[in-house]
């Protein structure tokens, strides 16, 4: 075997360990990643539904792309 050859496989097999180190994770490693995100403490606000104005300006808008 040549030393090219050797870095090749070297190379090779260290690719293939992390790729399935990414794949495969433990399940404590997991739990880390399903905590809702949240960037501060203040409770969501709920979106409102638009204004018939608002509905009609964008169905203006649109039609006037077509």
């Amino acid at each position: 075997m040549t030393a090219s050859n050797v870095l090749d496989w070297t190379v090779a097999l260290l690719v293939c360990w992390a790729s399935l180190t990414a794949i495969v994770q433990s399940p404590r490693d997991t739990a880390r990643c399903d905590a809702p995100y949240a960037a501060n403490s203040a409770p969501p606000t709920p979106l409102s539904a638009p204004t018939r104005a608002e509905v009609d300006a964008t169905i203006q808008d649109m039609m006037l792309h077509d």
